[in-house]
């Protein structure tokens, strides 16, 4: 069995209201599998400066809220908001910790512009120096993290 000694999470946050399921999904896998190897996580997540939107809680703290469980269960975290364009982002922490296991959710296919685009689950699965797991959401967990989109976000953020 392979063995991992730093785990990173990529968490997109900054478009919803609430943690998706998605999020949750990955935190239990990246709890369970750090607990299992021992392994420090360090938690990811890219923000995009919205202005637009002043009533809504912020990356930061929505990302201190997605990591609370996981320090409270005595593991190593460490919290990142970084700026810009996410796979990019996401890929130079990753070699940046010498992370050798990347845990990432996808949210599937929303529409023509994502399939277009590309996402960025999708450009990190190639020329990592690290394992990426990836997690799909089901049918209802789609669903519900559609509904959990912050109103009036803009449309274009920087995909990928």
């Amino acid at each position: 069995m392979m063995t991992y000694t730093r785990i990173c999470v990529a968490v997109a946050l900054q478009r919803y209201v609430d943690l998706t399921p998605i999020a949750l999904r990955q935190r239990e896998v990246a709890l369970a599998l750090a607990r299992a190897w021992g392994a420090p996580l360090t938690v990811i997540s890219v923000d995009a400066p919205v202005s637009l939107l002043p009533d809504v809680e912020t990356t930061a703290e929505k990302l201190e809220r997605f990591a609370q469980p996981l320090v409270a269960a005595d593991l190593q975290v460490t919290t990142v908001v970084a700026r810009g364009r996410p796979s990019q982002e996401i890929r130079c922490h990753v070699v940046e910790v010498g992370a050798d296991l990347l845990i990432i959710g996808s949210h599937s296919k929303r529409g023509p512009l994502d399939v277009g685009l590309g996402s960025t689950a999708a450009a990190l699965e190639h020329d990592l120096p690290a394992t990426v797991l990836m997690l799909r959401p089901q049918d209802e967990e789609a669903a519900q993290a559609r509904e959990l989109m912050i109103p009036r976000y803009p449309i274009v953020f920087p995909y990928g």
